[in-house]
């Protein structure tokens, strides 16, 4: 199995709103590092039914990428955990504790990513009538929510390098400078607090703060992985920069 998401996800994704008061549920904590070996590579999570109806919640891992763009790629990831219970029944106002088992490599080299996926079932769990063989009832309105999972392993540290900087390589966007940046480190890089220092080649120079790079600024950069940003150019500058240097705050 394998599907694609866009990867506006800051630990969690809820896929699907109800308008109206339904069945809802919560899943905690949205994201929880794992070791790979000893007592800690047993979590614990809750599922909170927070509406007014029973639901039903299932709950599966997902292996996760991301692409240059950050878009988000999955493929089954369930043998590398023992998840349970992996199905629930919760009555309003309940809360059900999964226990989540690392099954996997005990010593990887670099921190592995996953996604926890909690997701409502479709089955209706209204009463059936005096007619009706199965239970009936009105709009199924579906919720998902996407937990982080990482299993670090010793050591963990990023390294996030400038691959490149030039010209917004699409020709159909608003021109703009395209930023690669290269996490060569074996854990997760979170970009807070990002600053980018520009040098054009007539020595002028120009500083961009994190409000100014709000798609920057916060994202996440997985251990190995490459991603690129398109930035408009800074206010009178038409040509690429010389250099650029870039810091941020690290966990």
């Amino acid at each position: 199995m394998k599907f694609s998401l866009s990867s506006l996800l800051l630990s969690a994704v809820l896929l699907a709103v109800p308008a109206f008061p339904a069945s809802a549920f919560e899943l905690l904590p949205i994201s929880r590092e794992f070791a790979p070996a000893g007592r800690n590579a047993t979590q614990s999570y809750e599922v909170v039914n927070d509406g007014d109806e029973p639901l039903a919640v299932e709950l599966s891992m997902l292996r996760r990428q991301t692409d240059i763009n950050g878009t988000e790629t999955y493929s089954s990831g369930d043998d590398d955990f023992l998840i349970y219970p992996t199905q629930i029944l919760l009555e309003p106002g309940k809360t059900q504790s999964v226990r989540v088992t690392w099954l996997g490599d005990p010593q990887p080299t670099t921190e592995l990513s996953y996604r926890l996926l909690a997701e409502q079932l479709p089955i209706n769990l209204d009463q059936a009538d005096e007619n009706q063989a199965r239970p009936v009832g009105g709009v199924q309105v579906l919720l998902r929510y996407l937990g982080s999972v990482y299993i670090r392993p010793a050591n963990p540290a990023a390294n996030v390098v400038l691959e490149t900087i030039e010209p917004q390589p699409d020709a159909s966007q608003p021109p703009g400078l395209a930023i690669t940046l290269n996490n060569q480190g074996n854990a997760r890089a979170v970009l807070r607090n990002f600053h980018l220092h520009l040098v054009l080649p007539t020595g002028e120079s120009v500083s961009l703060q994190p409000e100014q790079l709000t798609n920057i600024n916060n994202s996440v950069i997985l251990a190995g992985h490459l991603r690129r940003f398109i930035i408009p150019y800074p206010n009178g500058f038409s040509v690429s920069p010389t250099t650029a240097t870039f810091e941020f705050d690290s966990e």
